[in-house]
């Protein structure tokens, strides 16, 4: 809206006017600190197949995003609402300078190629933007352990580009963080602990961990497993004794038969036997409208 920019304007104007004095006396802020994106936004990561577009489609209320048990995206990508649909590759995303996100161009070329913009109409989020990363699977290489700095303490570069560094910044600026899980890999893709203890760190006031999918388990005893297991692998990068809570959910499914028609008994039984889980995911939703 013409007063959000008003305002945006005016803190950037004051941040640009205060910096001088800011560097002559050390002060807090930061040399590279920018000001902000032109909408807030929800930031979501987490393992291939955890249903971070599946979620995103949810939310925005029509389909956007790819969704597939493989990886099916390699990008960043940025979904704001607008007049029409358009899409933008990652150059035109990151020279726009009223979108807020040419704080990329430090990540290189690689990167920007493998960011994008969508603008969709008729989204429900209309206050805010969506930013969907691409599925985090262990390379060959790295045996299923977490990958950390090189000797030298230059960044992992296994992507083409710094994925940690890139992760964080992100982070930094969204006002909500998805950490999405799945009942194939509770926390034991590698990447996924490393991003959560060297991208993520600190940030426990935004970040909401997901078990999605929990409409999968046909039996409590491999609920157990898989709550257990994430809550294992979370501990080694958790320096806590008490762990955060995990929101455990499902997104609807919608259930027909041959016909086409919603079996009104099953809707029922899947009702009751999954209102926790249904309370769990509008928790969650809520959270996210609040960006």
């Amino acid at each position: 809206s013409s007063a959000q920019q008003a305002i945006l304007s005016k803190c950037s104007h004051l941040h640009s006017s205060i910096m001088p004095m800011n560097a002559s006396l050390g002060g807090p802020l930061a040399k590279n600190s920018d000001r902000g994106t032109s909408l807030p936004f929800v930031f979501l990561v987490g393992n291939h197949s955890s249903g971070k577009s599946s979620f995103i489609n949810f939310v925005l209320g029509r389909p956007v995003q790819t969704a597939g048990v493989a990886p099916t995206d390699d990008c960043f990508t940025v979904i704001a609402p607008g007049p029409a649909d358009v899409d933008q590759d990652g150059p035109a995303l990151v020279g726009d300078p009223d979108i807020g996100f040419e704080g990329l161009r430090q990540f290189g070329p690689t990167l920007i190629h493998h960011t994008q913009l969508k603008v969709r109409e008729g989204v429900r989020t209309e206050g805010f933007m969506m930013v969907d990363s691409p599925g985090m699977i262990d390379s060959p290489v790295s045996s299923g352990g977490m990958s950390h700095a090189s000797a030298d303490g230059s960044a992992i570069m296994d992507r083409g580009y710094d994925f940690q560094g890139v992760v964080r910044w992100f982070a930094e600026r969204a006002d909500v963080v998805l950490l999405m899980f799945d009942p194939d890999k509770p926390g034991t893709t590698g990447e996924t602990l490393s991003i959560l203890l060297h991208s993520l760190g600190g940030m426990d006031h935004k970040l909401l961990i997901v078990l999605n999918k929990a409409d999968q388990f046909k039996k409590i005893h491999d609920f157990a497993r898989a709550y257990g297991s994430l809550c294992w692998n979370l501990s080694k990068v958790i320096p806590r004794k008490d762990l955060p809570r995990i929101f455990t959910m499902c997104l609807p499914v919608a259930k027909s038969d041959e016909n086409g028609a919603v079996p009104i008994g099953d809707e029922a039984l899947d009702q009751r036997a999954l209102a926790d889980l249904h309370q769990t995911r509008d928790d969650v939703l809520s959270e996210v409208m609040k960006a």
